[in-house]
Formats: structure tokens, sequence, C-alpha cells
């Protein structure tokens, strides 16, 4: 007896996006990718394209750049930058099945309370440990790792369906970990970003690579004591050993890998570095707390954007 997979969609086509969607796919379940014009032709005649280390692999999906394609999806996949989450959640909300769940694979820590903004749907919130780019428009290439930390962030959601969704997710063969303290995951997540992220886009190499650079291992420190501050301010005590373990773990586990603020300025895009560094700066403002070492990442990112004409002169949120 055949088993009906509910089906999945997956709202922004790019390397996260396409890596856990295609996983998706390749266990048999319908996936619809809401991606941009340029990728539809590709997706829809060609498939999307897996490159392993030891492997390719092509998976079928349906592709298309409408929102109403959403419609009758059971889970729906958030994978667009931080910066698009709001107008992304009001331009969704009207296409969503009533009883959809939402799981946001996004950076930072406050993108399930942006989406909640517009949408009534169950908003969970995911933290990818996984190196992946895209490599051609339908072809996504995986690095390193790939797991997931899910978990709820918004009071009242049903921790139910938390659990179902980690199943859906074992089906797809996705690792994945189901957290009772998804706040403290999402800020050791934010610090590791804070860490890695804006260095490799300034020096445009991989992680392995950077944490060989002279002096780095103590600027990586400064950054990392800098963001502990600020989260124990916001009543976030996490561990600094435990961190520190898993900073020393990435340039092992995901050697390869640019950061995705390093893809974004590789491809002259925007970053979402308002989100990473630029939160701690911002938090730490309301705490009347400077962060210098932040404030000078940040600093030197949006320089970058500036001189690409992507420039965003500050984030929209202004994080509570």
């Amino acid at each position: 007896m055949s088993i009906s997979l509910p089906k999945i969609a997956v709202v922004g086509a790019g390397a996260v996006g396409c890596y856990f969607g295609g996983l998706f796919a390749k266990a048999g379940f319908p996936v619809t990718l809401i991606a941009r014009e340029h990728q539809i032709a590709s997706f829809n005649d060609d498939g999307l394209k897996m490159v392993w280390e030891d492997r390719h692999e092509t998976v079928p999906v349906i592709a298309t750049t409408q929102y109403s394609a959403l419609a009758d999806a059971a889970y729906v996949l958030i994978a667009v930058k931080s910066q698009s989450t709001l107008p992304t959640a009001e331009l969704i909300a009207p296409h969503l099945k009533s009883n959809a769940v939402l799981l946001s694979l996004q950076n930072g820590i406050d993108n399930a309370s942006l989406l909640k903004t517009h949408i009534s749907q169950t908003c969970f919130s995911a933290m990818v440990y996984a190196a992946i780019a895209m490599s051609a428009p339908n072809e996504v290439t995986h690095f390193g790792a790939g797991h997931l930390v899910i978990g709820n962030t918004i009071p009242g959601q049903n921790k139910d369906r938390l659990n179902f969704l980690s199943e859906m997710l074992r089906l797809a063969k996705i690792p994945n970990k189901v957290s009772e303290t998804m706040l403290e995951v999402m800020w050791e997540k934010l610090i590791i970003n804070c860490v890695f992220n804006a260095l490799s886009a300034i020096a445009q190499i991989n992680y392995s690579q950077l944490m060989l650079s002279p002096g780095i291992l103590e600027l990586a420190d400064q950054i990392k004591l800098e963001c502990l501050l600020i989260a124990k301010l916001e009543g976030v005590i996490l561990d600094e050993q435990h961190i520190s373990d898993a900073i020393a773990q990435i340039p092992i586990h995901m050697s390869q890998q640019h950061s995705s603020t390093a893809q974004d300025l590789a491809k002259g895009k925007a970053t979402e570095i308002d989100y990473l560094n630029g939160a701690i700066v911002e938090k730490g403002k309301q705490h009347g707390i400077p962060t210098p070492i932040n404030q000078m990442l940040y600093t030197l990112i949006k320089m970058r954007e500036f001189t690409q004409g992507n420039f965003n002169p500050s984030s929209p949120v202004k994080f509570d």
C-alpha cells in the first residue's frame, strides 16, 4: 500500500532551500520551489541537481514564481534572507493552507516572530548546520554537515506539531533534533555566525584558511565575548566553553565553506549582516553597552555593500 506524503513548499530557492527541499524531493515528497524567474525553466526542465563529494543526483521538483502554489502545502520551508522575512510573510499569508506549518530555515533569532506579524499559522524555527552553496541556478553543492535543530519560540503553539514535523524530516533523511531551549540554540548559532560570516566575507576565504590566519583566533574570541555579554543582558545565559568548542569545530567539519555573507558579496548581493553582527550592535545600544568589534565588522560589510551599489542604510527591524 502506497503512502501519500504531504506536499512541501519552499519559499526561497537558494542554497538552504534547495538543499533541504531537495532532500524532501529525493525521499519522494512532492516539492514546490518558489524561486526567481531565471531559475524556473532549469528547475522544471532539468530538475534540482544536488552535488555531494562522492555523488551527483537529480531530483524532480516543481518551480514557480507564484505564491498561489502554496495553497495545498502542508509544510512550508522559509529560506529567504532575513531582510526579506517581513515582506515575504505579507505576500504569502493570503495563500497559506489554514493548518500549514511553517519552518524558518533562516539566520538570526527573530524570524519566527517576524513571520507571525502577518501569519496566523504555526511557525517554528530551525538552526541550520550545513556547508552548502548554489553552484548553478538549479544546482546546490554540499561541502559538509547537514543537520537541523528545530524548536518553538512562539508562546501557545502546539508542541505535538513540532514533534510530527521532526518525524517528517526524518522520513526525508534529514538529521534533526527537537530542542526545548530553542532560544539558547539560536543565540549560540548567532554567535557562531558573528564570528565567521563577516570575517570570511571580508577576506573571501574559506573557514579553514580563515582560522589559520594570524591573529584571527584572538579576534574570534573577542567577538564571542561581546556577543556573550549582550546575550546575558538579554536574559540568555550560555555556556562559554560549549560555544568555544563549537567554534573550534566549524573549520574542521566545514573546512571548504565560505560564509553566506561571503557568497552574497561575491555575487554582488545584499547581505544579512543587519541580523548577525548588526543585531549584536543594535541590542548593545539598547542596553547602553558598546560592542566595538561587532560594530567594526558590521561597518566593513556595509562599506562593501555600499561600494557594490546594494547598500541598505540600516535594518528596517528594531530588535525588541
